[in-house]
């Protein structure tokens, strides 16, 4: 399962802008599993832009919605055409994985894996892009991309799956006839139907944060909880942007709650401190009429110092202050101070 694990992590990283005149993706992820285990024979998991909007197994024959929440959890989410494709998925899947069987030697008993991804992309509402790749246990199988003018094919690790002439003519026309205007047509439909989460926009909370470290401090420019996922983060040092290589972080990684964060760090010295510049956390983002900035500066450099206490003087320190405890306990008893006795 770990290259339909990649694939899922690089499909959150397709280009999509967050409007309906923008670049718009639709990805289908399946898995087909021989073998006795846990997990249903066959899933298969629809995801438009980086928002997953649908999922099927073989104990369900339709593609249902997630995600929506509500009264239209679990409808529908695919037409009578789409989910026949679901079907062909299936037998395709199934019929590639024997023949993976057979012509690489796995034992008929094991727990095999066939993985597909396969999907489009539209720009303003016209297709520009479809793509097929497979994979047998994590190896690739074979993929496919057309992008309305050229038809690449690119064989992976697994010789049984090598196409002659006819076969690469029959899949360009299976792309071309059927798969590329059905993905282009239910992409659409799914963005009029989802628009409400494709299309929103979250603006992102931007925090400057200071840590104290031996030798100076970090400085960390955070952007969480926005929508979508493309921002641009800055940090600048008295008006001039920091060179990247001094930076450590910069990816966009999902908030857990369907929104995203960024985070920068600068690690800065002592003598830099002493300098007191002036940090500056810029965010641009299609939710901001205009760029959100956040400043700090270094007061004073003593602030930031750590001090490292030696043992001996950590030991030291600690006997004064037991010390200072039995001494005010002896000076608050009541013998102290010639209390009655019996």
């Amino acid at each position: 399962m770990i290259l339909f694990q990649l694939l899922f992590g690089a499909l959150l990283f397709v280009p999509v802008m967050s409007s309906a005149s923008g670049r718009h993706s639709l990805w289908v992820m399946a898995s087909y599993i021989s073998g006795p285990t846990l997990f249903p024979e066959f899933t298969g998991t629809l995801m438009l832009d980086d928002i997953q909007v649908g999922y099927c197994d073989t104990q369900t024959d339709k593609v249902m919605r997630v995600g929506g929440g509500g009264e239209k959890e679990g409808e529908v989410v695919l037409d009578e055409e789409a989910i026949n494709i679901r079907w062909g998925f299936l037998s395709g899947m199934r019929n590639r994985l024997n023949l993976a069987k057979e012509q690489m030697n796995l034992t008929a008993s094991g727990v095999h894996v066939y993985q597909r991804l396969t999907g489009c992309e539209v720009l303003d509402g016209q297709l520009t892009f479809i793509m097929g790749r497979d994979a047998v246990n994590s190896q690739d199988a074979y993929s496919v991309q057309y992008n309305t003018t050229h038809f690449t094919y690119t064989r992976g690790n697994t010789p049984e799956f090598y196409w002659d002439a006819m076969s690469k003519t029959y899949e360009q026309m299976l792309f071309t006839n059927l798969l590329l205007p059905i993905c282009a047509r239910t992409l659409n439909n799914l963005l009029e139907r989802e628009k409400h989460l494709v299309m929103r926009r979250v603006r992102p909370r931007v925090r400057l944060l200071t840590k104290q470290v031996v030798g100076g401090a970090q400085l960390t420019c955070l952007a969480t909880d926005f929508y979508p996922r493309h921002i641009n983060l800055t940090l600048r040092r008295d008006g001039d942007p920091v060179d990247a290589d001094r930076l450590s972080g910069g990816l966009v990684l999902p908030n857990g709650n369907g929104l995203y964060q960024m985070r920068k760090t600068l690690s800065i010295d002592e003598e830099e401190l002493q300098r007191k510049h002036s940090y500056t956390c810029t965010a641009s983002h299609l939710s901001l009429d205009n760029r959100l900035d956040v400043s700090w500066r270094a007061q004073s450099s003593r602030s930031h110092r750590v001090q490292v206490l030696s043992g001996p003087l950590i030991l030291m320190v600690a006997a004064v202050i037991l010390l200072l405890v039995l001494w005010r306990r002896r000076r608050a008893s009541p013998w102290r101070h010639g209390g009655s006795q019996q």
